[in-house]
């Protein structure tokens, strides 16, 4: 089956839903934090219904919720029965919730199982009608006010009016089976086009295609241009549009890249990801998830993840940017997705509860906290939110924000390679070392290495000695048998959940600090990737605790 097909929406359902095993928004203590937790409360009042802002899912309560500028919640509608189940199975859940243009509609999709034709759900906003009707829809977005999808067998558009009776408009070019609606527009959709696999053309690929009402199809991107697509949103009021790339594919390694384009036929797609510290250290080259993606005035806010249901995860493996003309905001870490809103509303579904699941098993979505950010202040709109989406209005008016969030220099931690807290003692030398180090003065640090042979001694006066000695004490120890502690803790450990050698939060740390690229582990029946720190040039560092007395006793062979 095509890669865009069954596997394909399972992905696309599990990048929001399965993407963070951490339990809250706090770091190891050792990388870029996640955003700091912030007193929130819960707004009061009567809710205006009529302007809402955002709208997101709680599947526990079986509702879609609203939300107004001031941070007052209602229950726009139920979710049906076919959905509203006590085992939820996230390829029954819907997976985006899209508004018309002008917000006076909200539509989703629960989709159908195998052999199996699901419904499209249509709630006017204003009176608060629901309407549902089977659609055998693949994507979902807006032509105008009109809600409207592709039909699975690729012959036509899927047209469901305000207050009207739903109609078809015929194709002049039939899509391929797979294929489906990207994102809506106001004179336009744009389409994704799956392509038949050989040649050049990789199994999943395809290309982006515009149709207008009239049912005529036009390429969008040059010549023969491909992608793999995930997601799609256009800007609102424009043509532009920016989309997930799944560049590869596999249960286990999904490699997402987000591309924009101006949405004028024959243009190229730009592609960029970022390169900071903050990137680097959520260990997300390969494989990566983009767990959401939204317009925020002339620029993107954007999520990349690791895949929690293959790899160890923990709050610095989600991080999230503002990306405009190419330049990158960082936005936070250990999001599942941050929206920005006007008048400086800030939106984040943070607090991930994560559900353990294989790949195969998706019964149980990753929810979070959603708040907003407002007047100074913050509010919880919901808990055990699974998705969100600001209305285009809402996002049209963000403003860029300020200036990146800090991300945290590198520090000296506070807990072993098993997250265990280091005596006081230890921690205070581990400063003083880094200290030193960070100053260049090899003086300081040979009185600290207490004993050390003039071999060792020489080493730490060399030209690079204190860089060495500065990279290994700020990763976190090995605790030894004899109870001495190693710097670097790390040997090798699997980037996969629930093995013997599964990487910790903290190895993970390490693995990023020394600028470990992941490879296999060759003679182990391991599917993930490994770190090993033999591939890092670093010599590790011995510290002791003798009657309560932290001692650097030297390095350590190797």
């Amino acid at each position: 089956m095509p890669r865009t097909g069954h596997r394909l929406r399972g992905f696309r359902a599990l990048a929001l839903a399965t993407v963070l095993a951490a339990a809250a928004c706090t770091s190891a203590g050792d990388g870029p934090a996640a955003p700091k937790s912030r007193p929130a409360s819960t707004a009061t009042g009567k809710p205006d219904r009529q302007h809402p802002v955002a709208a997101f899912l709680q599947p526990a309560r079986e509702a879609v919720m609203m939300a107004d500028a001031a941070g007052r919640t209602w229950k726009a509608a139920d979710l049906p029965p076919s959905t509203a189940t006590s085992s939820f199975d996230t390829e029954r859940l819907p997976s985006q919730l899209v508004w018309s243009p002008g917000a006076s509609r909200l539509a989703w999709i629960d989709p159908g199982g195998v052999g199996q034709t699901g419904q499209i759900h249509l709630l006017d906003v204003r009176s608060g009608r629901l309407a549902s009707r089977p659609c055998p829809c693949a994507g979902l977005g807006f032509l105008g006010e009109d809600a409207v999808s592709l039909a699975t067998d690729g012959r036509s558009l899927l047209l469901f009016p305000p207050g009207g009776k739903a109609r078809r408009i015929a194709l002049d070019k039939r899509l391929s089976p797979y294929s489906q609606l990207a994102t809506g527009g106001a004179d336009d959709v744009i389409l994704f086009s799956l392509l038949p696999e050989g040649g050049d053309i990789h199994r999943g690929e395809g290309t982006l295609v515009v149709a207008d009402r009239k049912g005529t199809v036009r390429p969008l991107l040059p010549g023969k241009g491909t992608t793999s697509f995930a997601e799609a949103q256009r800007k609102p009021g424009s043509a532009a549009v920016a989309w997930a790339d799944l560049e590869s594919n596999g249960a286990c390694w999904p490699l997402q890249t987000v591309k924009t384009h101006l949405g004028t036929a024959g243009a190229g797609a730009h592609r960029s990801l970022p390169d900071d510290a903050a990137f680097r250290h959520a260990l997300v080259e390969l494989p990566r998830m983009v767990t959401h993606l939204a317009w925020a005035g002339d620029g993107l806010t954007l999520t990349y993840s690791a895949l929690s249901t293959c790899q160890v995860m923990s709050p610095q493996r989600a991080v999230s940017y503002y990306l405009r003309d190419g330049r990158w905001t960082y936005l936070g870490n250990g999001m599942l997705g941050v929206a920005l809103g006007a008048e400086g509303r800030v939106v984040r579904l943070e607090d991930p509860v994560y559900a353990k699941a294989d790949i195969t098993d998706t019964a149980a979505p990753t929810t979070g906290t959603l708040t907003l950010t407002t007047g100074g202040g913050e509010l919880v709109l919901g808990k055990g939110v699974s998705l969100f989406a600001l209305t285009p209005a809402e996002s049209a008016a963000a403003r860029p924000p300020e200036a990146s969030a800090a991300q945290p220099a590198a520090r000296v931690v506070a807990v072993d390679d098993q997250g265990a807290r280091l005596p006081a003692t230890v921690r205070q030398l581990a400063r003083d070392i880094a200290d030193a180090a960070g100053r260049g003065d090899t003086d300081r640090l040979v009185e600290l290495c207490d004993p050390c042979s003039t071999g060792e001694r020489d080493w730490i006066r060399s030209d690079d000695g204190p860089r060495n000695v500065l990279r290994a004490i700020r990763t976190h120890p090995l605790r030894q048998p004899g109870g001495d502690l190693l710097y670097p803790g790390l040997t090798m450990c699997v980037d996969e959940p629930d093995q013997d050698i599964s990487c910790t939060p903290q190895q993970l740390h390490d693995a990023a600090a020394l600028r470990l690229k992941p490879g296999s582990a060759p003679g182990l029946e391991y599917g993930g990737s490994s770190y090993n720190a033999s591939d890092a040039v670093v010599v590790p560092l011995t510290l002791r605790l003798e009657k309560g007395r932290a001692r650097w006793t030297g390095l350590a062979a190797g």
